[in-house]
């Protein structure tokens, strides 16, 4: 029996376990995978303790990932670009770390992927989520223009500086209260929310102060899954626009920790509905889901 689990603090509530060990009970494969609470101060004594239990991979979340960075023995030139690892693997005594957020991304885009070549595209956030989210649209979707607008430009310029010499020239950084915002946002093809603005308990909440800027010849992405349909998402739908919600991204970068774990692909087809409904079920208050 193998063993697998995801890191983090706080945790409780992650949904991993449900969605990896959901894909385990459809391959009839003989492994488990659990929730395990880490803070960052005892990130490294946590992972020894992994190690010597046998484990042969694990997850890792908010506020670990950047850490986890400097604890892989053996980083994948993704992660090291992002500035986190998400995913590590456990071979030969050896610690392996791997960012599996830019395929999480990648794939949930990937039936826009001829639409959106040589358009401008908007990241809202300029976090951790948000690095990743930059990385991928730089590395495969050949934005005309991307724009990373946060309160806090600053930010936004030190996540610019990352991919200097070579991407940086198609980012524009750009501060959510400047009045050439609205303009910037109408001109874009792509729009992805990498902010906590809309997420549970706050659902009325939004990024956009006036969801009057989406058209609907735009795709307007939330890496927010609860609620799965955030207020953002609920105003593109009004207008037509296309839409994808932050439980696809979830569900891809966790396909893709799985195949790096077991050389197997994740059934994401029949593990879908079952993340679904895990979430529905919790937008009802369902104290068990």
């Amino acid at each position: 029996m193998k063993s697998y689990g995801v890191i983090g603090h706080p945790i409780a509530h992650s949904l991993s376990p449900l969605m990896h060990n959901a894909a385990f009970k459809v391959l009839g494969l003989e492994a488990t995978y659990g929730a395990f609470d880490v803070e960052p101060a005892s990130l490294r004594r946590s992972l020894e303790v992994f190690k010597s239990k046998g484990f042969a991979g694990l997850n890792i979340t908010i506020p670990l990932k950047e850490d986890m960075l400097a604890l892989a023995e053996e980083v994948t030139e993704e992660a090291r670009a992002i500035g986190a690892v998400n995913t590590v693997l456990f071979r030969d005594g050896k610690v392996f770390g791997f960012n599996t957020d830019a395929f999480g991304i990648s794939k949930s885009l990937e039936e826009f992927r001829g639409e959106l070549a040589a358009r401008n595209m908007l990241v809202l956030g300029a976090g951790g989520s948000a690095r990743a989210v930059v990385y991928t649209l730089l590395n495969d979707f050949s934005p005309n223009e991307l724009i990373v607008a946060s309160r806090t430009v600053k930010r936004a310029d030190e996540l610019a500086s990352r991919f200097v010499p070579s991407e940086a020239s198609k980012i524009r950084t750009l501060d959510l209260q400047d009045p050439a915002f609205a303009d910037t946002f109408k001109s874009c093809t792509l729009i992805v929310n990498c902010t906590p603005v809309g997420m549970s308990p706050n659902v009325e909440a939004s990024p956009l102060g006036d969801p009057a800027l989406i058209h609907s010849k735009q795709i307007v992405m939330d890496l927010i899954y609860t609620p799965l349909k955030t207020t953002l998402l609920a105003a593109a739908d009004k207008v037509g626009a296309r839409t994808i919600s932050g439980v696809e991204m979830l569900l891809q970068q966790g396909a893709r920790s799985f195949e790096i774990w077991t050389e197997r692909q994740m059934p994401v087809d029949q593990i879908r509905p079952v993340l679904l409904r895990a979430l529905e079920d919790r937008g009802k208050g369902d104290p068990n889901s």
